[in-house]
């Protein structure tokens, strides 16, 4: 069955599949470049559909990545202009202001049933729109499905990697802010393939959104800038990180004594920016972000160990936007009970497309297949490229040449401790560069740090870049590399670094811990880019490169030709390769 799935809302994203098999993944945000759009997602779809040659009529049924969809304008029913929760409606208000009165006592239970139903009918009008928006571009007489939310994280990264070399029980977790009432879902299931949800936490108790309303404490973007978080933990004092996790973040969140695969709070979650307002004001940022890290891998170790104690499941499956922390994911893989660990890559609301498409293969009895790899999204052959400059007159703008092998060419110019940007081939699906829509630059030099963080992409000092490493050198890069079966293909999950790595790729590396969040690279999975490093290698005894994402800072990786040669205009770039085309700021 060829089947489209769509994810609304922020992270837009669609993918396609057919007869088991995941065939191409797009955010909306590669085609308006607007970072985490939410718009509906019909360029992508589009963009997507000419891909890989299907035509609308093609598509036998519309799965839809959540059962809650609201409308366009619901962000104005919950959030006021400075982003806080507020009422949504005026009869919750009227019920509000009855709270002193000799009706008082029944407050609580009026407002619970007027905010209920407020957002039953939001629910019905947003589906409505949606049905609407997806019948008027060609998507009339065909079924469409919703999937669970957390159903989706589960069944992205389960099929994503499982198959015949995965033997006996397997437990699943999801966690991210929130998606259809719930932030978390704990899954089983046997060796025979049989599926039984154990716990789920709703959504007033969520880890995610903590994480999420402390980055907009500290005057960073929620949804967005979490990494940067993560990033800056790393640079905060031990003695005052513990001090304020046992002030500020203990105490509000914690595993249920009764179900410890369920996390509990002391308030809801939704109002943590409020808590923080009131409780962290004075206290230094880093020493924040540290304690805001302890309490999360402390808690989530904690919950995963739990699952394993109660079913004794060895194959652990991990998915949700909170496992985007790398160095949490860290801190699982050192879980001395998992056999072997499976991370989502790229596992926020953008994988659930992907979920989607696998839950409905499982359901009808089609055979599911593996993600080969993650390059899903736009190509663009040598003839659109040589258009593509022709028409826009690159080539008067810039010097242009064309290579017979622009991969030696880019290595030699790295070589130089040059920095180039590649484009090549089909996008990354995700938020990760994987090298076709990539920055690159010498690993060894700091100074290939500071020219790309601060003249091409304009980021905070403290965020570190991440290195594409040979497979052959992963063990001397990588202390304790693969220890739970663990590949490192997504830049996912962070080791710390060897002696030789600390030499090798110093630029490469978290500078306050000298942690790496590898791509590690194989020659199957990209053997144009594997080529590109080892002409490197062969030259310099490095076995790896710089690999940041091709994007300005604020904007999202990527896809397009415009959009590259634009990136390329707005930056300090000097080299643009564009399939086997050099674009330089300089005489070639």
């Amino acid at each position: 069955m060829k089947v489209l799935s769509i994810q609304t809302g922020h992270n837009a994203t669609i993918a396609l599949s057919n007869k088991g098999e995941i065939v191409g993944v797009l955010g909306q945000e590669k085609c308006d470049n607007i970072k985490n759009s939410s718009a509906f997602p019909m360029q992508a779809i589009e963009s997507l559909l000419k891909e890989i040659n299907w035509h609308k009529q093609d598509i036998e049924k519309v799965l839809i990545c959540s059962e809650n969809i609201y409308p366009d304008n619901a962000f104005n029913y919950f959030y006021d202009k400075k982003g806080k929760i507020k009422d949504t409606s005026t009869l919750i208000a009227i019920a509000k202001s009855l709270r002193n009165s000799i009706f008082g006592k029944f407050f609580p239970s009026i407002f619970q049933i007027l905010r209920k139903k407020r957002l039953e009918n939001l629910i019905i009008k947003g589906r409505k729109e949606l049905y609407s928006k997806l019948k008027k571009i060609g998507f009339n007489n065909i079924p469409f499905e919703h999937v669970e939310h957390h159903l989706c994280h589960a069944r992205a990264v389960y099929h994503s990697f499982a198959n015949d070399k995965i033997s006996g029980d397997s437990i699943i977790f999801t966690l991210d802010g929130a998606g259809d009432n719930t932030c978390s879902s704990v899954t089983y299931v046997n060796k025979k393939g049989v599926w039984n949800k154990i716990a789920e936490t709703p959504l007033e108790s969520s880890l995610g959104n903590i994480y999420s309303f402390t980055t907009k404490f500290l005057g960073m973007n929620p949804l967005e800038h979490e990494y940067k978080v993560m990033g800056l933990a790393a640079y905060s004092k031990q003695n005052y990180v513990n001090r304020l996790y046992e002030k500020l973040f203990k105490p509000v969140i914690w595993l249920d004594e009764k179900n410890n695969l369920v996390f509990k709070s002391k308030l809801n979650t939704n109002n943590f920016y409020d808590y923080l307002v009131e409780n962290a004001i004075g206290e230094r940022f880093d020493n924040i972000a540290g304690a805001l890290q302890l309490m999360t891998e402390k808690l989530v170790c904690e919950w995963i160990i739990n699952g394993i104690k109660k079913t004794s499941a060895k194959n652990i499956f991990l998915s949700g936007g909170v496992f985007m922390n790398v160095k949490l994911n860290q801190k699982i893989s050192e879980i001395k009970d998992i056999e072997k660990l499976f991370l989502m890559p790229s596992c926020g609301d953008e994988s659930n497309p992907i979920g989607a498409c696998y839950y409905n293969s499982s359901k009808i009895g089609e055979e599911t297949k593996p993600l080969r790899n993650l390059y899903l999204g736009i190509s663009h052959n040598q003839d659109e490229v040589h258009n593509f400059i022709r028409n826009q007159q690159i080539d008067s703008e810039f010097f242009v040449k064309k290579f017979d092998d622009i991969d030696k060419k880019i290595s030699h110019l790295l070589i130089e401790r040059e920095v180039v940007a590649r484009f090549s081939g089909r996008g990354e699906w995700g938020a990760r560069s994987l090298g076709n829509r990539a920055i690159l630059a010498h690993p060894s030099h700091m100074e290939s740090f500071y020219m790309v963080n601060d003249y091409i992409k304009a980021r905070d000092f403290w965020m570190p870049f991440a290195p594409t490493i040979l497979e052959s050198y992963a063990r001397q890069y990588l202390q304790e590399y693969n220890p739970k079966k663990l590949q490192a293909p997504h830049m996912i999950v962070t080791y710390r670094a060897t002696e030789k790595a600390l030499n090798d790729l110093r630029g490469a590396l978290h500078q306050g811990d000298h942690t790496l969040r590898p791509q590690v690279l194989s020659q199957s999975a990209n053997p144009s880019y594997f080529r590109l490093i080892t002409l490197f290698e062969k030259e310099t005894g490095v076995g790896g490169l710089m690999n940041t994402s091709f994007n300005l800072h604020g904007f999202p990786l990527v896809s397009g030709l415009d959009q590259a040669v634009n990136t390329f205009k707005n930056s300090e770039l000097k080299y643009l390769s564009l399939g086997d085309f050099l674009v330089s700021k300089k005489r070639l």
